[in-house]
């Protein structure tokens, strides 16, 4: 019996010896492998340093891989370090912040993977930090909505931007229908340099007075001493818009440009006064641009008809505003959370397809009409997720 016994248990050895080569221990287990220092370094705005110092009581470590994300919610990136197998290593892993137009303080997020020569394996927790432009004086305003980060300008005016923005994020909230799980950070630069300098693989940067980042939940405006209020109010306003709809919306779930861009411009002006006479002296004209053509007109090289596009998109919302109430325009944001098909979420919410809904709009703005151009079923496409800047206007400061 005894025998039998001894046998079982070095039959349970072995297995157990198998399954402990086969699955190395990690930083939850016992491992040789320590982790004697791990930090960063940042040299805003060229690059940031990781750093890890590590070492193996049992074999040389061979393998030391850096897992990195920029923003809570991106893929992680893998870096393999280079260096000689040992013992003990020093190393460190340079990380380029100018080719990737990484906005200051943007969440970073990173790991390290440490191997040695047996397959012992040691994996450490995740750290989070800020990437901090730390060689300016900095000013911060925030409550529990947002929080605006600001230097060299007036306080009176900073003040000004902040109750600007808070008013933007509570109508943004009522007409979503949700608030923000995450507080935006809104970052305001009194210099073009320094609101250009990371921002240096960006196209016509030079033209750009605002801009937000998706995937960070930041915002970046140029205000300047000589800019006109309206202008810069405007800017803060349509980037937080494009801000709290890139949080909305998850996976390739996503509002379709025109209609993330017409809500943009509803949420800047009061009364929409200037959009409204655009408008409607274009239906005027009979030169409204059908809704199966704003995709494009929006991007179009034409000026005119881009400021049309934009126009019709925000009187669009004003017109679901009046006739159905907020409730409906949060309904109808809501409605892209399952389908990018603007015909299928205005059957859903409001009983009628997009044409239909159009004929409606051109109706309510004082020229009807008894038909419009009806889409053609096409292939939905994933659209690109990449930041919308707002250009200064021409001749603009």
């Amino acid at each position: 019996m005894t025998g039998r016994w001894q046998r079982l248990s070095a039959i349970l050895a072995l297995v157990l010896l198998v399954v402990m080569l086969e699955f190395p221990a990690s930083a939850s287990g016992q491992t040789p492998i320590r982790i004697l220092r791990q930090d960063t370094a940042i040299l805003y705005p060229i690059r940031i340093t990781f750093r890890l110092s590590a070492i193996s009581s049992a074999t040389p470590i061979t393998e030391a891989r850096l897992y990195w994300q920029a923003g809570p919610h991106a893929a992680f990136n893998v870096r393999v370090a280079s260096f000689t197998p040992a013992h003990r290593i020093q190393l460190e892993i340079p990380l380029s912040t100018q080719a990737l137009s990484l906005p200051p303080f943007a969440q970073i997020t990173y790991r390290w993977q440490v191997r040695d020569a047996q397959g012992n394996s040691l994996v450490t927790e995740n750290s989070t930090f800020e990437y901090v432009d730390n060689r300016r004086d900095w000013q911060e305003i925030a409550n529990e909505r947002i929080r605006l980060l600001w230097y060299g300008l007036d306080g009176t005016l900073a003040d000004e931007l902040f109750a600007l923005a808070d008013h933007a994020y509570q109508q943004l909230a009522a007409d979503f229908g949700v608030a923000l799980e995450r507080r935006p950070l809104v970052l305001i630069y009194p210099d073009r340099r320094a609101f250009e300098e990371f921002q240096v693989m960006m196209s016509n940067v030079e033209f750009v007075i605002g801009r937000y980042f998706p995937g960070h939940n930041i915002a970046a405006c140029l205000v300047t001493a000589d800019m006109p209020r309206d202008l810069y109010a405007d800017t803060l306003v349509h980037e937080l818009s494009h801000l709290y709809s890139d949080n909305y919306y998850t996976g390739y779930t996503r509002l379709p440009l025109w209609l993330e861009e017409g809500l943009a411009t509803y949420q800047e002006s009061a009364d929409l006064s200037d959009e409204l006479q655009t408008v409607q002296r274009a239906a005027a004209q009979q030169a409204l641009v059908p809704f199966i053509d704003l995709p494009t007109a929006i991007r179009t090289v034409s000026v005119q008809k881009a400021n049309l596009a934009y126009a019709e998109g925000a009187t669009l919302f004003a017109f679901i505003h009046e006739q159905w109430g907020q409730e409906a325009v949060a309904a109808f944001l809501g409605g892209f959370r399952r389908t990018t098909s603007v015909d299928d979420v205005m059957r859903d919410v409001f009983g009628m397809g997009m044409a239909d809904f159009e004929m409606a709009w051109r109706a309510w703005l004082g020229y009807p009409v008894s038909r419009v151009p009806r889409a053609v079923p096409t292939p939905t496409l994933i659209p690109l997720f990449r930041p919308t800047p707002t250009y200064l206007p021409p001749g603009g400061h």
